[in-house]
């Protein structure tokens, strides 16, 4: 394996503990030519649904790097620690949760998987409530040393890995029922699907929408910029993602409908 120069980092640690700065310094202690870049530390708490799409979402933007992510509601049981290789070079190392498979299968689609279980790769006692220091960082550390993967344990057949599909949305007659993937923190509301799946269903920019979200049916039009409405105005753009996502022009769209990451939405034409 080549030495690599860059681990990127994500959890749901948050920054008010000292959680991410161990693993740093796990990490730095075993390859000190390391740079860590930290791509999210906020992930709701124990969401592997939110972690997911965050990572799949960001690691086309990060250079040649292995991918660290700890989302890890069920540390310290039976679950596995897995080290994944992708057809594209990529290497991911996480719990076997379903964190990674997705941010996997967009960097070229898993080539092999390894069950992370040999002591001499981690930090012993390992704990039972802090495996990113013990198990995770250690590995990613270890893979950017040059370390083969197939050093860590047994490879694990990719049928046995734990699946997570993030949601996608479906179309019924003129209407698409989708969900909201993500809030960020301006409180636009980030949904799963783009203008393609608009244009299945004819519609097209320049338009109003109805949005049915929370109980509430808003005519919200299809623009290119939030300032395409007036301050305080609802507008559905297309996003950094080229998904589409539903904000107020300098206000909080999540906040005004109480909207949170999984609510349901439908979107159509008006007046159906």
């Amino acid at each position: 394996m080549k030495r690599r120069e860059i681990v990127t980092f994500l959890s749901d640690y948050g920054l008010e503990d000292e959680f991410v700065g161990v693993c740093h310094g796990v990490m730095l202690r075993i390859a000190p030519h390391l740079r860590v870049i930290d791509l999210h530390h906020n992930i709701l708490r124990q969401s592997i649904r939110h972690g997911a799409i965050v990572l799949e979402q960001s690691v086309r933007y990060t250079p040649d790097a292995v991918h660290l992510a700890v989302v890890d509601p069920s540390v310290g049981s039976q679950r596995k620690a897995v080290a994944i290789e992708t057809g594209w070079g990529e290497m991911y190392i996480g719990p076997d949760n379903g964190l990674l498979l997705p941010a996997c299968r967009a960097s070229g689609g898993i080539k092999r998987a390894i069950h992370i279980s040999d002591e001499r790769f981690m930090l012993t006692p390992v704990s039972r409530t802090f495996q990113g220091r013990d198990v995770f960082a250690p590995g990613a550390a270890h893979i950017a040393n040059g370390v083969d993967p197939g050093e860590f344990g047994p490879e694990i057949p990719v049928s046995e890995l734990v699946d997570f599909e993030i949601p996608q949305a479906w179309i019924h007659d003129d209407h698409l029922h989708a969900e909201v993937l993500q809030v960020d923190r301006f409180g636009n509301l980030q949904f799963n699907f783009d203008t393609g799946h608009l244009e299945a269903i004819a519609l097209h920019g320049g338009e109003q929408l109805e949005v049915r979200l929370e109980g509430q049916r808003l005519h919200v039009p299809l623009g290119k910029s939030f300032a395409d409405v007036k301050a305080g105005e609802f507008v559905l753009v297309e996003d950094s993602y080229k998904h589409l996502s539903l904000a107020v022009n300098k206000g909080d769209a999540a906040a005004r409908l109480r909207a949170v990451a999984g609510s349901t939405v439908i979107v159509g034409p008006l007046g159906t």
